[in-house]
């Protein structure tokens, strides 16, 4: 037991004099101390505990300590992240000052700014970039571009970066003494942007590891891009040769990949494009190869730097760089601008799914649309001849999609029905017409002729009123007909797509997006979306069981082929698609599943995209030569980046001089991706999970 004096009181501390107030303070930390057995501080906070929360607080107010310090650098995280400018960010610190909030000085934040760019040499300037004007015609005008000077000294300044914030990784086998550098580009919302991830990191394609070293405001023609990526040329070159020391000294080897779209990769590397005799990057097959595969070589010969260099060659001195020649020389028709390995040319996993799943969507599209063609006929010939009653077919629901053609049955047969009789008055003079040739017995050659012109010239006539007549009638079913997607079997494929929270885009052909594509294959949406055929042709023949049974074979024969055609390539996105490393095992199984695809594709489709003939070829050697899906290695992150930009953009669009705002875009850019840094704003949380969490 230990006894503690305490002194007797005179006045309460409201009353006392700061001095004894402060000495009375010193004597409970003592007894606190000693209470506690030496964590003063712990017991402190049990004390703070006790009191209720709005009492709490207004003492810290009253004592002056209820103040918040913002870290340095946090601020500045926040400015970026939710893309606000300077002057925005001023009331933002004003308004957090009246609640005791303090943050840094914009001075301090600039500071901070220089130093995450230091290695950031960021120019801006206007450059002739070939335009094309409202009347399609192509000009070359003033637009403006954003680059880092020097692509190596921000390369090497990222990877010091990240590893002093320990967030590098080697994931796989195959690169355990290299570092992997992808280089890749993409034109949306308005600009180019050309950037670098490392895929050292644990989401090397989010747009937080993705750093764009160049962007401008045209279209990515060849033209342009050798404009804007010509000084890149030899510093590319030069970082494939150089090295990196890493933790304990240990020095890495940099490699260099190119990824893209297949139309950026094909310009890159000086290919005419996919439409040329000789479309592929790869190999030198050609187009007719790719759509008979009987006809297709043994071996097909691969693309190098050096087989391209002399093509290329020899289409400028042999084919005098005519364009019309370039299949003469494997479609080469310019230099690479970077000279990175073929083989080091990843795949474009995300495009190629997109544009296969697209092809097959589209002849679903077409097959349906082909048995709302076979419905329309039937309805057209069982109207026609009275077999069936008009508003028994105008009460079905599948049905009614036909009501205006319906109607205009009636209004057609009308002209139909002059053309029959006029057709039955046809027959019988040109029956008199072959008896007056040949019973010309007794008669004046001349009044014969002019007899026999006259009764050619009526039948003509006739013909020509009859022709008119179908015409008129073929015009009212034409202009009432059911126009694409709009039929009982191809308007039930938008509603299956809704269901699963897919739209396909207005623009671009219609095509898809990646997450959505990724959704549609698997099994249960492709299953809702290849049954409704089967379901809706089941419901029109149990109400209408006079309708052709062949219309139920040829429905259920599309809806088997579909999906299994959709399966079968959904078990081949599924597999490349991945982010994570791939061994024999996993590529001798994907190899397996394109095999049974393209071989179920081939049955009855006689030409093959050029994304199939990748997929078919190209696919599996890149995933076994690298260890990874494509996932990890192709295009996917870069592609992200437009959204990305368009939020940047929000925060400088203030700034008038083009050229200004573009750099300052491009400099915020830089401050998100930086691995310093901090104060990032936390992602949502799903509700779904709260509430699992919850129960």
């Amino acid at each position: 037991m230990r006894f503690m004096h305490t002194p007797q009181l005179e006045k309460t501390s409201t009353d006392a004099a700061p001095s004894t107030v402060a000495k009375r303070a010193r004597m409970l930390e003592s007894m606190r101390e000693q209470v506690s057995g030496g964590n003063g501080e712990h017991q402190l906070m049990a004390e703070m505990k006790r009191y209720p929360k709005d009492q709490l607080f207004q003492m810290l107010d009253k004592a002056g300590l209820a103040q918040i310090r913002i870290p340095t650098g946090h601020l500045l995280g926040l400015k970026t992240d939710i893309q606000v400018n300077h002057g925005q960010l001023r009331k933002l610190k004003r308004w957090l000052d009246q609640y005791g909030v303090a943050t840094e000085s914009e001075r301090r934040m600039r500071q901070t700014t220089a130093n995450l760019l230091s290695a950031y040499e960021v120019t801006a300037e206007l450059l002739p970039f070939s335009v094309k004007t409202d009347d399609d015609e192509v000009i070359i005008a003033l637009r403006p571009c954003a680059y880092i000077f020097s692509l190596p000294s921000a390369v090497f300044d990222y990877l010091e970066r990240s590893k002093r914030a320990k967030t590098l990784e080697w994931p796989g086998p195959t690169m355990t003494d290299e570092i992997w550098l992808k280089i890749g580009g993409d034109h949306g919302g308005g600009s180019f942007k050309m950037a670098y991830q490392l895929l050292h990191k644990t989401h090397p394609n989010t747009v937080a590891n993705t750093t764009v070293f160049a962007i401008f405001e045209a279209k990515d023609s060849r033209d342009n891009l050798k404009t804007a990526l010509g000084r890149y040329r030899a510093e590319v070159e030069a970082l494939q040769k150089e090295k990196w020391q890493g933790e304990g000294g240990h020095a890495y080897n940099l490699r260099v990949f190119i990824a893209g779209d297949y139309a950026f990769l094909s310009t890159i590397y000086g290919l005419s494009g996919a439409s040329g005799s000789h479309p592929c990057l790869w190999c030198q097959i050609r187009k007719s190869e790719i759509d008979d595969q009987d006809s297709q070589r043994l071996r097909l010969p691969p693309r190098t730097l050096e087989n391209m260099a002399q093509d290329y060659w020899e289409f400028l001195h042999e084919g005098r760089g005519n364009i019309k020649h370039a299949q003469n020389y494997h479609n080469i028709i310019s230099p690479p601008m970077f000279r990175v390995s073929i083989e080091q040319v990843i795949v474009p996993g995300l495009h190629i799914s997109l544009g296969i799943f697209h092809r097959l969507y589209t002849e679903l599209e077409a097959t349906l649309q082909g048995l709302d063609r076979k419905v329309e006929k039937y309805l057209h010939m069982i109207i026609r001849d009275g077999e069936t009653d008009r508003e028994e077919i105008l009460d079905d629901p599948h049905l009614a999609r036909f009501q205006a053609y319906v109607a205009a049955i009636d209004k057609a047969q009308v002209y139909e029905e002059q053309a029959k009789e006029l057709q039955e008055e046809i027959e019988e003079q040109e029956t008199q017409l072959a008896w007056l040739a040949y019973d010309n017995q007794g008669v004046n050659k001349n009044m014969h002729e002019v007899v026999f012109k006259e009764a050619t010239s009526m039948v003509t006539a006739l013909i020509n009123r009859r022709d008119n007549l179908e015409r008129k009638a073929g015009a009212i079913l034409t202009e009432a007909s059911l126009k694409p997607g709009k039929g009982p079997f191809c308007s039930k494929l938008d509603p299956v797509l809704q269901e699963f929270h897919v739209q396909r885009q207005a623009y671009h052909g219609k095509s898809f997006i990646g997450n959505h594509v990724d959704k549609m294959l698997q099994d249960k949406p492709i299953e809702a979306l290849t049954g409704v055929v089967e379901k809706t042709v089941t419901e029109i023949l149990d109400e209408h069981p006079t309708f052709p049974l062949a219309l139920l074979s040829a429905a259920m024969k599309a809806s088997k082929k579909y999906e299994k055609l959709f399966k079968l390539f959904g078990s081949c996105h599924r597999l490349y698609s991945t982010s994570s490393t791939m061994g024999e095992k996993e590529a001798d199984e994907l190899k397996s599943n394109i095999t049974a695809f393209m071989d179920t594709y081939r049955e009855e489709s006689r030409t093959v995209s050029i994304k199939m003939h990748i997929l078919e070829h190209h696919v599996v050697p890149c995933i076994r030569r690298w260890g990874f899906g494509l996932g990890f290695l192709a295009e996917q992150g870069i592609e992200k980046l437009h959204s990305h930009f368009n939020s940047l953009g929000r925060s400088t669009r203030s700034i008038p001089d083009p050229v200004a705002r573009l750099k300052s875009t491009l400099n915020n850019h830089l401050l998100t991706v930086s691995p310093d840094h901090v104060g990032r704003v936390p992602k949502p949380v799903s509700q779904k999970k709260e509430k699992t969490k919850g129960q």
